[in-house]
């Protein structure tokens, strides 16, 4: 009576177990670019395996997935997009993939942010990101109910996060408000937005400036007393190179795309406090 008095405790344990995490299968979840990928994972913890469609060193404008990435994207459970037409990614693929498979569950991180016309790095600026991350914890908790106290939990504790990070990135830039700094790629427009600074680019809309704007832009770095312009991974910095040679700067590479988000954050706030002069 032993043998079967445990299996049958052990079946009626089953939906117990599985109820808090012991027996389920974790959500799978793609996402556009690395930083999506680090707030997944403080959301749902070893709740979810994340793929990332656009790998590290890579241009979001311009990559195309792989065979065995667009099969994984189809097994997904969850897409968690940037929602920007800027990313190819989201644009082709995801509504392909949601044509084949309408049960495939969509967070939108730009839901209920104050969007910038043409600039889709919303993911910049830590203000947008508090709106985000609940637009990611709520889908989560929309497909996998069972742990949605663990979601909710575990998103009060990243806002905590959050909100030090802002408050670490303020006291950094204190005295910088209205200052200006050269990006060859916009990809920091949000932060400037968040931070009252001003991001003059090189190229916009994927193209270099012309060469009339490109002599103003050096104008006024040399009005501005700019010696520095930030470059990005995965983008041709000749245009930056030729400039810094007219103002006498350097070039200072910075990644938005850096997947530990907190941490890229602060890195290239250490780097605007050496730019901008207070």
């Amino acid at each position: 009576m032993k043998p079967l008095l445990s299996i049958l405790l052990g079946l009626l344990l089953l939906p117990v177990l599985a109820g808090v995490g012991w027996t389920a299968e974790p959500i799978r979840v793609s996402v556009s670019i690395l930083p999506q990928s680090y707030f997944v994972e403080r959301l749902a913890g070893n709740r979810a395996t994340v793929q990332v469609m656009i790998p590290k060193g890579s241009s979001p404008e311009t990559y195309e997935p792989t065979p065995q990435q667009l099969v994984r994207l189809a097994d997904s459970q969850l897409y968690v997009k940037v929602g920007s037409p800027d990313f190819p990614v989201e644009q082709q693929y995801l509504r392909a993939t949601l044509q084949r498979n309408p049960k495939l569950a969509v967070a939108d991180l730009s839901e209920g942010v104050n969007r910038l016309e043409g600039d889709p790095h919303i993911w910049t600026s830590p203000p947008a990101v508090r709106i985000g991350v609940r637009n990611i914890a709520r889908t989560m908790e929309g497909i996998d109910p069972s742990h949605g106290e663990l979601y909710r939990r575990n998103l009060q504790a990243f806002l905590g996060e959050i909100d030090a990070l802002d408050r670490e990135i303020r006291h950094a830039l204190e005295g910088r408000k209205g200052h200006s700094f050269i990006v060859y790629h916009p990809s920091w427009g949000y932060f400037a937005h968040a931070y009252g600074l001003i991001q003059l680019a090189i190229e916009e809309e994927g193209k270099p400036l012309s060469a009339s704007h490109l002599r103003k832009l050096v104008d006024l770095a040399k009005a501005k007393g700019i010696r520095d312009i930030v470059t990005q991974k995965g983008f041709d910095a000749k245009g930056a190179r030729a400039i810094a040679r007219d103002i006498g700067g350097r070039l200072v590479e910075a990644d938005p795309l850096e997947k530990d988000w907190p941490s890229g954050l602060r890195q290239f706030t250490k780097t605007l406090t050496r730019i901008l002069r207070p």
